[in-house]
């Protein structure tokens, strides 16, 4: 059992909230780009803190880690972070669409979850037109460092995505993914 006075932990408290302001600040005064990079720097405290004051939703017990990059947004609504998940360094999260990660997930560092597709610019968007469409990563998944999660995939419970997978397609309950596109290795036994 710990002792003390728990000073340490107002501390970051106050600290969070001293980052809260300068987010508030650089939103307001400079904007919201501006506000968004400043978030990748600060720590695991104050980044929750952050998200959940500006429009994210996220639950009991997580431990979301730092680095995060955010895109495609004007506030961080279309993240949904259930209960006792954990979130790696320098994952990018696309809002564009909705993100939504149910109870017991991990994703590991370096993942990337991308909602949208767009061309742009290029004369390819004649050929393919810009959408966009939501992700669900359903209970107890699992996804492994370096991979990435196109839109419109949901991952169904307990699913397990290797390492190094672009995950283009619905994952199956118990089922472990991988590969470039990830494909079906194995089903993962229930109990």
């Amino acid at each position: 059992m710990k002792t003390g006075l728990g000073i340490y932990k107002k501390y970051r408290l106050v600290f969070a909230y001293y980052n809260l302001f300068k987010f508030w600040f650089r939103k307001t005064f400079i904007g919201f780009d501006v506000a968004n990079q400043f978030i990748q720097r600060v720590d695991k405290i104050s980044l929750q803190c952050i998200l959940k004051k500006n429009g994210a939703s996220i639950g009991r017990n997580c431990d979301i880690e730092t680095g995060l990059v955010f895109h495609n947004c004007l506030d961080y609504s279309n993240l949904i972070i259930d209960d006792n998940c954990h979130i790696g360094k320098n994952c990018f999260f696309d809002l564009r669409g909705k993100i939504t990660i149910e109870n017991n997930v991990v994703i590991s560092m370096n993942c990337a979850l991308i909602t949208h597709i767009d061309m742009n610019k290029s004369n390819l968007k004649k050929l393919y037109t810009a959408k966009h469409s939501d992700i669900v990563i359903k209970n107890n998944t699992y996804i492994g460092i370096n991979s990435t999660v196109l839109m419109g995939v949901q991952i169904g419970d307990h699913g397990f995505v290797a390492s190094g997978s672009i995950v283009s397609k619905d994952v199956e309950m118990y089922t472990m993914v991988g590969g470039i596109p990830a494909k079906k290795i194995k089903r993962i036994n229930g109990t």
